[in-house]
């Protein structure tokens, strides 16, 4: 019935497909992508099981509202896998789908690879867009932070209909602006995630990183990751805070302070010492001096819930080793304390961010409906059964909790003085 409904709403306008150029709806604002309910809907058909990290062939359809001036796509070839790592023994299952030609989807990049988050832990269904899309916020034309475009799509597996999920790009050089891989250069792009809690910048070598960029088939590229971390992890004070060839020649400070500053504003318990992206440009003429910089990542577990959704009090205080040693300057501190304020101000005060949840929530509107009907709390791993509603209500609460107890502490821990 919930289908026939949904598709009452739906029309399918079928368009010749081109390489690179494919319908798309507005832009990535949260609210115009929901009619009547209706999100756009993503048809994936798989004749083999779809299990772990194994690619096998699929066919995807993009299909959106009748209200909404965008066609539909034609069935499109491509593979599909398993996407996550805990998450993979979740029953509503994470894709991640790489088509043979890329497209332009919802006011996305052009990409053949995209990711359909199932979200599953997160009853609000809304906590990684709601995290990147705050990282986003604080770009400016001279300093961007990057973080991956999303929308909110509806699923049908193999002709039944499998729920609510996120469409996210997946970090890539691409939407980092990083410089192109050439084989025969001494230097590269790297993109490293941290994948365990050892990426905590406590130790030389690489361990608890995964390299993503150079493309591990094309070659090794641990060398600048392997620098950095020796650095961080054993330089004195003196060489460390050197003026000139210290940290802040080798790390965007400014970009590392709004990642401390949104994990912390998220209690991301699980984003601080794995969860994350770390990226450099490759050393060329036209990038002479490059340097590290965060991207977020993997932000189900926040806004006062935990990995495995148990509740997390706003109350909690997260670094790792190289947020450590920064806090031991005080020219840092200043910066530290000068952004929170400044972000508590515009993009971090709690109006803005319970806006832009409410936002969420009204994009998502009756299909969480269908989502809570195909998945029921009471039958997942979720430690106090919360539904959609109560999930929403509690983030809204929990963020201004977290905001006052931060505005304390920050000013505790810098030296900033009172308001």
């Amino acid at each position: 019935m919930a289908i026939a409904l949904w598709s009452a709403v739906m029309v399918i306008v079928n368009v010749a497909f081109t390489t690179g150029l494919m319908a798309q709806t507005s832009g990535p604002t949260a609210g115009t992508n929901s009619v009547n309910g209706a999100l756009p809907m993503v048809i994936l058909e798989s004749k083999e099981p779809i299990v772990g990290d194994q690619r096998v062939p699929c066919t995807c359809q993009f299909l959106f509202p009748a209200d909404v001036p965008a066609a539909g796509t034609n069935v499109l070839p491509g593979l599909i896998k398993l996407h996550g790592a805990t998450s993979q023994a979740y029953a509503k299952k994470s894709f991640a789908v790489s088509l043979d030609v890329p497209l332009v989807l919802l006011g996305m990049r052009t990409n053949a690879h995209w990711i359909l988050n199932a979200s599953y832990i997160d009853r609000s269904l809304m906590r990684h867009k709601l995290a990147y899309d705050l990282f986003k916020s604080l770009s400016t034309d001279d300093a961007k932070r990057y973080a991956v475009s999303s929308e909110f799509v509806e699923v049908r597996l193999n002709h039944r209909y499998h729920g609510v999920y996120l469409l996210m790009e997946r970090v890539d050089r691409a939407l980092l602006d990083l410089s192109a891989y050439q084989s025969n250069a001494t230097s590269h792009a790297c993109i490293y995630k941290a994948i365990d809690h050892a990426a905590n910048f406590a130790r030389a070598g690489h361990a608890g990183f995964e390299q993503r960029e150079p493309e591990p088939l094309t070659g090794v590229w641990w060398q600048p990751l392997d620098h950095f971390n020796r650095f961080v992890s054993s330089a004195p004070d003196l060489e460390f805070f050197h003026p000139h060839t210290g940290i802040a020649s080798r790390l965007d400070l400014d970009n590392a302070t709004d990642f401390l500053l949104l994990v912390l504003l998220t209690a991301n318990m699980d984003g601080i010492t794995k969860n994350f992206i770390l990226a450099r440009d490759a050393l060329t003429t036209a990038t002479p001096h490059p340097r590290f910089f965060f991207a977020p990542w993997d932000y189900d577990g926040t806004f006062g819930r935990n990995w495995d959704a148990t509740p997390v009090e706003p109350t909690v205080w997260l670094s790792n080793h190289l947020f450590d040693r920064l806090l031991g300057d005080a020219a840092w501190r200043d910066r530290l304390a000068a952004r929170w304020k400044q972000l508590r101000e515009s993009q971090f005060s709690v109006k803005t961010i319970q806006a832009r949840i409410d936002s969420n929530a009204g994009v998502l509107a009756e299909a969480i409906q269908r989502n809570e009907t195909r998945w029921p709390a009471r039958n997942g791993p979720y430690p106090d059964k919360l539904s959609f509603t109560e999930d929403v209500a509690q983030m809204k609460s929990w963020i201004q909790a977290r905001v006052q107890w931060l505005d304390a502490e920050i000013q505790r821990r810098t030296g900033a003085p009172a308001k």
